[in-house]
């Protein structure tokens, strides 16, 4: 471990749980929103209204900036899996705010996803590389984004709108892992020249608010919420990993220490998967005027 990593670790796990809190509020405000098309800025003006969702903005301006503090002092593919994290701050806040404390299944999962956490990190060994874009890579990524995002954008327009929540997800988490990778790299060039001389910081600022927009049309589409966020949670680090292994330089460990990556990453989504399933199942029941915590 690294001096930096000193830094990086507690400014990435202040940054889950800003976002993790955010979650929260952004999450409820979007379900009082009148429904919007995909990538529609008419949600934003109505969400902009809801004290709860403005709150929220600040927590994830907050979680941002520590973001870039963890990614100027640590590789992506250390700083995007501790950012996980912001679930258990999603589910421990929402259970602050009911007056509840996390029942055995909550419990149960953030155990599964807090183990599968630190089993990947160890396995994998994340290790930094030349932490910028090459310029010749401005081009396939932004082909590879525009074409992963288009398929999701017509497979949500395809689909009914009770499962249409799952491409827009997919597109979501494909947006922020781009935006981590593309920050990492900004703020390790903005010793060299202003950082308005940069392209990395006009790809953050189209890509970054696209990816805000497809979440909270992912919050507000179908009733598959636990997958879709399970989908986001997980599919921002590996979207991040990719970038950092492919554009980066950056490398985990490789033989048979992909076998324990691997198994890892499973036995974190499982738990994630428990997570956001209980968490639906309480909103549900909210909503229903039921009681939330019934087994």
């Amino acid at each position: 471990m690294t001096s930096g990593w000193l830094i990086a670790i507690p400014c990435a796990l202040l940054g889950a749980a800003c976002f993790g809190v955010a979650g929260v509020l952004q999450h409820q405000a979007t379900q009082q929103a009148p429904p919007e098309k995909p990538l529609r800025p008419g949600l934003l003006v109505s969400l902009i209204q809801m004290s709860g969702f403005r709150i929220g903005v600040l927590l994830g301006i907050v979680g941002f900036a520590a973001q870039v503090v963890a990614l100027r002092f640590a590789p992506l593919i250390l700083v995007q899996p501790l950012l996980i994290t912001d679930v258990l701050f999603y589910l421990g806040f929402a259970s602050l705010r009911s007056h509840h404390p996390p029942d055995r299944r909550m419990q149960g999962g953030a155990l599964l996803a807090l183990v599968g956490l630190a089993g990947f990190l160890i396995a994998a060994g994340p290790s930094s590389g030349w932490d910028t874009f090459d310029s010749a890579a401005a081009l396939p990524l932004g082909i590879g984004l525009v074409v992963l995002i288009s398929i999701c954008l017509a497979a949500a327009s395809r689909l009914t709108d009770e499962i249409r929540a799952l491409p827009l997800a997919l597109a979501t988490a494909i947006c922020y892992g781009v935006t981590a990778g593309l920050t990492r790299s900004l703020v390790a060039t903005t010793a060299v020249g202003p950082i308005w001389t940069h392209w990395e910081l006009y790809a953050v600022i189209v890509v970054g608010p696209a990816g805000f927009l497809l979440n909270q049309n992912a919050y507000q589409s179908g009733v598959l919420g636990s997958l879709a966020l399970t989908t986001i949670t997980i599919g921002d680090p590996l979207v991040a990993i990719g970038v950092g292994v492919a554009w980066l330089g950056e490398s985990i460990a490789g033989g048979w220490a992909i076998i324990g990556e691997v198994a890892a990453l499973g036995v974190m989504g499982l738990g994630i998967f428990l997570l956001a399933t209980r968490a639906q199942q309480i909103s549900d029941r909210i909503r229903a005027g039921q009681n939330p915590w019934e087994a």
